[in-house]
């Protein structure tokens, strides 16, 4: 059981509004030569419209079971493989040709050190020529600093 797993029966209420990543994702898998991988795949969001829009094939891997368990009933008929998987942890069978995060997923690694060691098994599992392509919320060091005086490199 994952701590997301919570959230599985909630999600796609809260997240129905967002949908302005997908064309990017979209654009990016039509653009790809070879695998496609949707890491924090999550209840299939962003993943079920990019198979839909492109046409091609997405492995989405998630660590929560709920989340995944929603995606196959709402991705029934397309070729989406769902696996669940530690994403600090990955492997691939086939060096992908785009890696994808959506949504400031990334945001939910504790730390830099498991920042990190997801940026380095992405990079591992590349092909050469690969993507890698992500959305992180970033905002202003200044005012971080005036919220709560200190700063972060």
């Amino acid at each position: 059981m994952s701590e997301y797993d919570a959230w599985a029966p909630v999600y796609d209420a809260w997240a129905a509004d967002m949908t302005e990543d997908v064309a990017h994702y979209v654009s990016l898998a039509r653009e790809a030569d070879g695998p496609i991988v949707e890491l924090m795949v999550g209840s299939g969001r962003v993943a079920i419209e990019v198979v839909r829009q492109s046409g091609k094939p997405v492995l989405g891997i998630d660590w929560s079971p709920a989340m995944l368990e929603i995606a196959r009933e709402r991705s029934v008929g397309l070729p989406l493989e769902l696996r669940l998987g530690d994403v600090r942890e990955l492997e691939l069978k086939e060096p992908a040709a785009l890696i994808y995060v959506p949504y400031r997923s990334l945001l939910h690694l504790h730390g830099w050190h498991e920042k990190r060691q997801v940026f380095e098994r992405i990079a591992a599992s590349l092909r050469p020529g690969g993507r890698f392509a992500f959305n992180a919320f970033v905002f202003s060091h200044r005012i971080a600093a005036r919220l709560d005086g200190t700063t972060q490199d």
